[in-house]
């Protein structure tokens, strides 16, 4: 989290980003990884950012030594790839889920966070940072092994939504993960305010 916190920091030469923040840099190293390279132009469609505001995150990106860019594209760097498998090993992935009633926006992402204490979980913590990000909500759960749990609304989802049950099943969920399903306009707002919350929350642990 450190890594990634130092390349929304105003130092540098890229200047200060005033339009990408924390869940641009994780989704675009993300990205990156997904598709080994990546043009700028790419990446801007991915992320919902403009060509000014791409460049800067690239910048800060290779400033921070998360990425080389080469003809056709960019890559993660040998640090960049580190960082990820981190990251991955805390949240496999975010990506795009059709849900009923746990959605709350047009396009739903949902997010799987492996490893970490759920007392530490605050659900409407995770769902107010989801808004201010620019998402229109969130829900958040977490799997015992067994039934899953949405903290002091279903002790058992399969009660309310088994179709939403069986949706979360194929994300091959593992005992003790929290799910986060955030919403949004599009996948690309959705994603990053989904990503902005999770960073967020995980720079609150004790690690």
């Amino acid at each position: 989290m450190k890594t990634l916190l130092r390349v929304v920091s105003r130092v540098g030469k890229a200047g200060a980003p005033r339009s990408f923040g924390l869940g641009h840099v994780f989704m675009a190293l993300y990205y990156i990884d997904e598709n080994v390279r990546m043009s700028r132009e790419n990446l801007g469609i991915r992320l919902g950012l403009g060509g000014g505001a791409v460049k800067s995150l690239v910048s800060k990106l290779r400033e921070s030594s998360l990425v080389r860019t080469l003809k056709g594209g960019n890559i993660l760097s040998d640090e960049g790839l580190k960082i990820v498998r981190g990251l991955r090993s805390v949240i496999p992935a975010i990506s795009e889920i059709s849900v009923r009633n746990l959605s709350t926006g047009k396009t739903n992402v949902a997010a799987i966070i492996r490893g970490v204490d759920r007392k530490s979980l605050d659900p409407i913590a995770i769902r107010d940072d989801v808004i201010r990000a620019g998402g229109t909500g969130a829900t958040t759960m977490f799997f015992d092994g067994n039934s899953i749990k949405v903290p002091s609304v279903y002790d058992d989802l399969a009660t309310i939504s088994s179709i939403d049950v069986k949706t979360l099943t194929e994300l091959k969920l593992r005992k003790d993960d929290i799910v986060v399903i955030a919403g949004g306009t599009n996948q690309q707002v959705a994603s990053v305010a989904c990503a902005t919350a999770i960073t967020a929350f995980l720079s609150r642990q004790p690690y």
